[in-house]
């Protein structure tokens, strides 16, 4: 008997399966917004030098009572090329000559001006609050904003190390329970800092958080369920993910203040927790590293909660270990590190390739996902429509998961994700097609996640899942820093962050060529099996690969 016999004979699309799935969902839709909150968290409103003139503070008052606000700015702050104030500088003394319209536009150049000494005053028609205007980070510290997200970014990092150091070691559920804790307490002491650097501190440490759960959240749900549910849970999960980001634009639009966005979207993780807490333990990662005793006490609550009291009272550690005694004596009871996926062969292979792959498409991906006024007037409807957009692509790629092979899919995808981008180059930023073209390779990487979910679980062994699967988040996460620091190349020029985003998926491609197909096949358990499957996928070509392991290990 496999494991997935044995989890058929408790229940594997039961109550519980059915209570996980949602619960992962539900978690799911909760990590999506942390990256891109700071889109409407760090937005940098309109502002302009302060200018007492406003607020009749100064000796000319008198003169200023019946003067227009326009006519006031004119005279304080130089203009620009749009004939709006300039941002970050002002006229050292009032030029009150600049109201006779006889005066040239062109001689404003040789008045003098000065940086802004006492402050700004920004426009809050749009945001009430930002941490840009509560910390003041714009001109020459508007770069605080991008040394923000790249102090959040390198938190995944970090989190990836923790889920690949712990994970495996100890299970699933204590991390989930301690990372949920930890992002609803920190984020919600993000919302009342008193100073930057402590926020940017705390949004280091969420960040390990959400990377930890984002690891582990889907590891612990699709390993109890039922084969024949897995295309549907991995579309489902992708589905979630992109209510996250439709449910971050509609907040956004409710929560002008920045305080009280961070609280709405850090406050359901402390709920969530206490969930997460009833939740067992991975019954395949405990007989995958020999817990048999606390396995067999999972399996039983797992038999209760599908209403199975019979076979629960039934089974026990020794009808468990003559049941699955030839698979208890293949799985060790150690865990695999990083060190030894280096050294096996094929897991290198397999690493090395999928992080390649994963690291051009978030690359790609994040690179205008983190600045989305490029490609819409209103913010708020563009972060909504990049959700709207994902449940369509998502059902598709449900289908594409179930019945096309990963290979192809994933070359499909991901080459009409570069080539949007590319094209978008030559499309004005002020037509819609700009937006419609964004929102195809918006659509592209939708359907990808779903695609590529299904396609690392497939390749990751049940005793380094967790690890391999750090491995690729590391990847995702190194990435989307290379890409907020891209974003700056356009101070040298202004194509250059596009075409790199463009082209490093399209190039990335080659990878494919040197991973397995694992379309209909059965999850693994061990390296062994993956060592095997790719032995007879280059001896004996034209089988099934699934057939052949099965008739070589007998599962």
């Amino acid at each position: 008997m496999g494991f997935g016999d044995l989890l058929q004979h408790v229940g594997d699309t039961g109550k519980f399966q059915i209570f996980m799935i949602i619960l992962g969902s539900f978690l799911n839709m909760q990590l999506s917004p942390h990256d891109f909150m700071d889109n409407f968290v760090a937005a940098i409103p309109a502002h302009h030098c302060y200018v007492s003139l406003l607020d009749n503070l100064s000796s000319e008052a008198n003169i200023t009572m019946n003067m227009t606000t326009e006519a006031l700015l004119k005279v304080s702050i130089p203009m620009g090329p749009d004939q709006k104030p300039e941002p970050c500088h002002r006229f050292r003394q009032t030029q009150w000559q600049l109201l006779d319209p006889d005066v040239s536009p062109s001689n404003n150049t040789e008045l003098q001006t000065e940086p802004c000494l006492d402050g700004w005053t920004y426009d809050h028609s749009v945001f009430t609050s930002t941490i840009i205007t509560e910390w003041d980070l714009v001109c020459d510290y508007q770069s605080f904003k991008y040394l923000e997200q790249a102090i959040s970014l390198a938190g995944h990092l970090v989190g990836i190390a923790i889920n690949v150091m712990l994970s495996d070691r100890f299970g699933r559920k204590p991390l989930v329970v301690c990372c949920c804790l930890i992002y609803g307490l920190l984020g919600t002491c993000c919302a009342v800092v008193p100073t930057f650097a402590l926020f940017c501190a705390l949004r280091f440490i969420m960040s390990a958080s959400v990377t930890t759960l984002q690891c582990t959240v889907s590891i612990l749900v699709l390993e109890v369920i039922s084969l024949k549910w897995y295309p549907a849970v991995v579309a489902l999960f992708g589905l979630t993910l992109s209510t996250g980001h439709a449910l971050l634009g509609g907040l956004a639009y409710v929560f002008r203040d920045w305080h009280k966005l961070q609280l709405g979207i850090a406050l359901p993780f402390l709920l969530v927790s206490l969930f997460i807490w009833w939740v067992p333990e991975s019954v395949r990662w405990l007989m995958a590293t020999g817990r048999t005793k606390r396995a067999v006490k999972e399996l039983q609550r797992i038999a209760y909660f599908n209403g199975k009291k019979d076979v629960a009272q039934s089974l026990t550690i020794e009808v468990l270990r003559c049941e699955m005694k030839e698979e208890l004596g293949t799985v060790k009871a150690h865990v695999i590190g990083i060190k030894e996926i280096i050294v096996n062969p094929t897991a290198r292979r397999t690493m090395l390739c999928l992080f390649g792959l994963v690291f051009s498409l978030v690359f790609s991906f994040f690179g205008f996902m983190m600045d989305i006024e490029h490609f819409g007037k209103d913010m708020f409807l563009v972060q909504f429509l990049q959700g709207i957009t994902d449940f369509p692509c998502k059902v598709i790629a449900y289908f594409i998961v179930r019945h096309v092979k990963r290979r192809p899919s994933v070359a499909f995808l991901q080459f009409v994700l570069g080539s949007s981008i590319l094209v978008n180059i030559f499309v004005p930023k002020e037509h819609n097609m700009h937006l419609f073209i964004f929102l195809v390779g918006r659509a592209s990487f939708a359907a990808l996640t779903v695609t590529y979910m299904a396609f690392t679980n497939e390749l990751s062994p049940t005793i380094i899942r967790s690890t391999l699967q750090s491995s690729f988040g590391f990847a995702q996460k190194l990435s989307s820093i290379f890409s907020v620091l891209t974003l700056k190349t356009r101070d040298y020029f202004v194509h250059l962050p596009m075409i790199l985003c463009g082209t490093i998926p399209i190039v990335a491609l080659v990878f494919l060529c040197y991973l397995p197909e694992t379309f209909s096949h059965p999850l693994l358990d061990t390296i062994q099996e993956m060592e095997q499957r790719d032995k007879f996928r280059n001896k004996r070509p034209g089988e099934k690969q699934s057939k052949i392991l099965l008739e070589t290990t007998g599962c």
